[in-house]
Parts: structure tokens; sequence; C-alpha cells
């Protein structure tokens, strides 16, 4: 029996009409509707009202049209204008399907060749949930949700969610689109998601009147990897002044007394555990004299951990030479430390312990 699943997970899910026939793929997800695409040449591009949908049987997501209804009512070049598609037919449909499913417009329900035309397979008892990712909830509930930059300007509202990046429109005369990468989403604080770009970036990169296609936005991703390579990482939320390119890390094994280099590009979002094996994070940042771990998704806990205190890595996690009960208080900080105050942090990490002795839990 296929699970249940939360909307955001049906992107890249093939969709099925109600005879069998192929509808693509689901490439973005909306309050009111799915986008799917048919075809890599010859495209073929439906906005599926929401509530059509039957369920999902763990390969498809089913449709309860057929495909010829499907492309004569729903077949588009560009996303409906909002409320094109609240038909009588559709209303009187979401409200059967709501009495059915109180939890339809969150989660898919399953889905049986037995399903008919109006019905779906009822949900079981339990529900996955949604995919959270970086934002601390699901990415289908984000849509509407307004979206800040990182030097606080706004962004407009959520439209759609893709498997990539989230669609926000700014304005309501002059509509401006942004096609976001979710990577460069980094929080949500109840109220607005905070991308971790300011709006002139968001704006010289990711503005456009449609969807990047598969390959532009690989692209886009290539020219913004070279970019952090050659020392334009991104500012975070928290404002985080960019830092240069790190050589990486060179530890010096406890034991064996050899060096051991590591690639800054290999560590980052790796975890770190501390002396007594706690995962405190995953590394966001690496500097010249520091690593930065990130803790927690809506409420976020920045550490500043010099290099001093690294004392093993074994391919998965980072180990730092300090118990979980003095991260807090030692490496966290609201904003990024003077180089005096890592330096001094470090100097503690000699002082206290000498470079490779275990801190006393």
């Amino acid at each position: 029996m296929a699970d249940i699943i939360s909307w955001d997970k049906a992107i890249d899910k093939k969709v099925k009409s109600s005879d069998d026939q192929d509808i693509g793929k689901v490439q973005s997800i909306t309050n009111e509707y799915i986008q799917t695409k048919e075809g890599l040449v010859s495209r073929n591009y439906y906005f599926i009202p929401k509530y059509y949908f039957q369920g999902y049987d763990g390969d498809s997501l089913w449709v309860s049209l057929t495909k010829d209804e499907i492309k004569s009512k729903f077949e588009k070049e560009k996303e409906p204008e909002p409320g094109e598609l609240e038909t009588p037919e559709y209303k009187e449909r979401r409200t059967t399907i709501t009495k059915q499913h109180p939890d339809f417009d969150n989660n898919i329900p399953q889905y049986s060749s037995t399903t008919t035309n109006t019905t779906a397979t009822p949900p079981s008892t339990t529900s996955t949930g949604g995919a959270e990712d970086s934002v601390g909830m699901p990415w289908d509930k984000i849509i509407d949700k307004k979206v800040k930059s990182s030097d606080d300007q706004d962004l407009g509202k959520v439209q759609s969610v893709a498997a990539d990046y989230i669609e926000s429109q700014e304005g309501l005369v002059g509509k401006k689109r942004y096609y976001i990468p979710k990577h460069y989403i980094q929080a949500f604080d109840g109220e607005n998601l905070h991308a971790a770009l300011t709006k002139d970036e968001v704006k010289s990169r990711y503005e456009r009147d449609a969807p990047p296609s598969a390959s532009e936005f690989q692209r886009q991703e290539t020219q913004e990897q070279k970019r952090r390579e050659e020392g334009a990482a991104p500012k975070s939320v928290e404002g985080m002044p960019l830092m240069a390119k790190e050589p990486g890390l060179e530890l010096r094994g406890e034991y064996s007394g050899e060096s051991l280099n590591i690639p800054w590009e290999e560590v980052i979002h790796k975890h770190v555990r501390t002396t007594d094996n706690v995962d405190i994070g995953d590394i966001d940042r690496v500097g010249n004299e520091y690593i930065v771990v990130r803790e927690g998704v809506a409420k976020v806990h920045l550490y500043y951990i010099p290099k001093k205190y690294i004392n093993n890595y074994d391919g998965s996690s980072l180990w730092i030479n300090a118990p979980s009960g003095l991260i807090s208080a030692k490496f966290e900080r609201k904003t990024e430390p003077t180089p005096e105050e890592i330096r001094r942090i470090a100097d503690e990490a000699e002082t206290k312990s000498g470079a490779t002795d275990k801190f006393e839990t």
C-alpha cells in the first residue's frame, strides 16, 4: 500500500489521467493548481486544479479526468489568472473531496485501482507530514508567505514551489517574478521567509518572466558555484559578511602526528559532533580561522568555532574538542565575532587542554 505523501513531495512525480494516459510530471505546486509538463522537445503544460487529483499509488498521481478532458480544459501556455479555475463544477468537486478527506489540502490520499472518479482511497490515521528542508515547515505550506531578502527588502509572496526553486511574485500591476533556488531560502520566522541574497542579487540573477528550463537552472547553478569558489559566497539571513575562499582544514592525527588536509568544499554541510558525541548542527561556512556551524531551522543558532577546536574528521562528521554543554555559552553569536575574539577563544583551547587533549565533561 502506498504511503500518504504531502503535496510538496509530489514534485517530479508522474501524473496519470483516469484513462491511464501519461500527463507528464509535476513541475510546481500552488494552492489552486498543480502544473505538469509533458514531453521534452514538444512540451505541453497542464495547470490542473488541485481537487481533481484523486490520490497517489506509490508511483504516480492520478487525476479524475481523461487525458482529452485535461487537454481541452487545462492545457495552457502560461498559468491561469486568479479565479479562472473556479467553475461551479470544480467548487462542487472541492466540497465533496473535502468532506471525504479533510486533510486533502495538506496530504495526498492513497490511490488504488478501485478508486472512482469522485473518491480516493481513505487515508490512514497517520501522516508522513511534509518535507521541511531549510525552512522548518513543509514546502507546500510556504505558498502565499512573504519573502524578504538578506537586506530586509520585500520580494513579494510565494506563488508556487518547484523541485529546485520557489516562485515569488512582487507587485500587483507591474508584476515581477523571481525564481529563487530553494537552497537560498534559509529560514521562516513565523511571518516571512528569508533569502540569503540581497534584493539586487535576486533581481540580477533570478528575475524573469517565465520559469527557467532544467538546462537554464543547471547553468545558473554552475555559474553560482563558480562564484562561490571565487569567494563570493552569499550572505546569510543573519547578515554574515562574505568570506574569502578558504584553502581547507589541516588536522594533525592524534596518534600518528601526520597532517590531514581536507578541502573546504568537502566539509560544507557535514555534521559537527562534540566530545560527548552530540550532533550540534552542520557546517554552514568555513572562514580563515573558524568554521560556522548552523543548528536548527525555524529557530537558528550559529556557532563560530575556531579551527583549533577541531580534532578529527571521519568522512561524515567533524569532531570538536569541547563538550556539548559548552557550545552555546562559548561559541554562539548573533553576529560575526571579531578576529581578536576568535583568537582569544582559540587561545583558550590551547591553554585549557593542549592541541589534542579532550575537555572534561
